[in-house]
């Protein structure tokens, strides 16, 4: 049993908007959970490997038929499973890439969704960065397919309780056509450590 599954998936580094605020959260959550047991995945250095046609069939085999191999990837997704269902709360920071979540996440949701068995029991926060904006009235307004999917992945696996912080802008200032959106970048970012730091104390 953990007290905080977090996942990172940002292979920026220090240069990351998405590890800068989930760093807030993380700092709060210690301060609030002194001796807090934490798992974390970092899936930029250890990405997670995609679904293959062996793993897909070892689950749908009986354990005296299955090869060795299969043996051991079926027991690796389980592990990652569980971790899910053992997690009181689950801490996602991740940038959107090309309108979606990057492939290093959809390969760890995709082994972690383990129909009959999987379940979600403890909190979601979903932390994201956005390089400019989909809000209603923007010109990309309903491009995001990353903040709905990832929400709708949780609450399908029993989650009551997902929370989205949603930085915006975060090209501002290294692409040219939106040196004009450098304040409101900032303004997003220090909103969502706020946001971040509350969610973590509560």
């Amino acid at each position: 049993m953990s007290d905080l599954l977090h996942l990172e998936v940002s292979p920026l580094g220090e240069y990351s908007i998405s590890r800068s605020i989930s760093k807030e959260f993380l700092e709060a959550f210690v301060a609030q959970n002194p001796g807090a047991v934490i798992v974390s995945r970092d899936l930029a250095k250890d990405p997670i490997p995609h679904l293959d046609g062996e793993t897909l069939m070892a689950g749908r085999t009986a354990e005296a038929d299955r090869s060795a191999s299969a043996q051991a990837k079926h027991e690796y997704r389980l592990g990652l499973a569980q971790e899910v269902n053992e997690a009181k709360h689950i801490l996602i920071s991740t940038p959107m890439w090309n309108f979606t979540v990057p492939s290093v996440l959809k390969a760890w949701v995709d082994q972690i969704i383990i129909t009959g068995f999987t379940k979600v029991k403890g909190k979601v926060t979903l932390i994201i960065s956005q390089g400019g904006s989909y809000a209603p009235g923007a010109p990309r307004a309903g491009w995001d397919w990353e903040t709905g999917y990832l929400k709708q992945v949780f609450e399908s696996l029993g989650a009551t309780d997902v929370t989205i912080i949603l930085s915006e802008f975060g090209l501002a200032g290294i692409v040219p056509a939106l040196a004009d959106f450098i304040d409101r970048k900032n303004e997003s970012i220090a909103a969502a450590k706020v946001t971040a730091r509350v969610r973590a104390s509560a």
